[in-house]
């Protein structure tokens, strides 16, 4: 009866932790997305030198810098369960409204049994962004620094 009992609690009790969980880590995500866009923002207005430490910890979901082609973009996806009060598209594949929080943009599209979630930091005709990193996860200790190269202003972001 015991082990029927803390069957069920759990059965019915983890789902809600897990989407306590996702929505925690979205909430922590988005407060270092704001961080890494003030910094960003503030090594470029001060121009060529000018340099900031930034410690970052992905634990879940990936991180990505895309910095070809036409885009300068910080991305974090995380594949949930549950929609986590972010509107997806109707049908798999299909994007969800955008989201603006200031530079942060949020969207969810629907994927398989659950829900790509995606914010991102925009930087396309406002900052040229450069980096060697592309996906990161774990614990990182990063410098977002204002560089010149031929003339060509931009900010770097590498691994410090």
């Amino acid at each position: 009866m015991g082990l029927i009992l803390i069957t069920l609690i759990l059965s019915v009790g983890m789902p809600f932790v897990n989407k306590i969980k996702d929505r925690n880590t979205i909430l922590q995500t988005k407060n270092i997305l704001f961080e890494v866009d003030k910094l960003v923002r503030e090594v470029d207005l001060e121009g060529v030198g000018s340099r900031r430490p930034f410690f970052v910890d992905i634990g879940e979901g990936d991180f990505l810098i895309k910095n070809e082609g036409a885009e300068e973009k910080i991305i974090w996806t995380l594949i949930s369960k549950e929609k986590l009060g972010i509107e997806s598209g109707n049908s798999v594949g299909e994007l969800g409204p955008l989201i603006e929080e200031g530079s942060l943009k949020i969207q969810s599209k629907k994927v398989g049994q659950g829900f790509e979630i995606s914010l991102w930091l925009d930087y396309k005709d406002i900052i040229d962004i450069e980096s060697n990193l592309k996906q990161l996860s774990g614990q990182y200790n990063l410098i977002i620094e204002h560089r010149q190269t031929g003339g060509n202003d931009y900010v770097e972001i590498r691994e410090g």
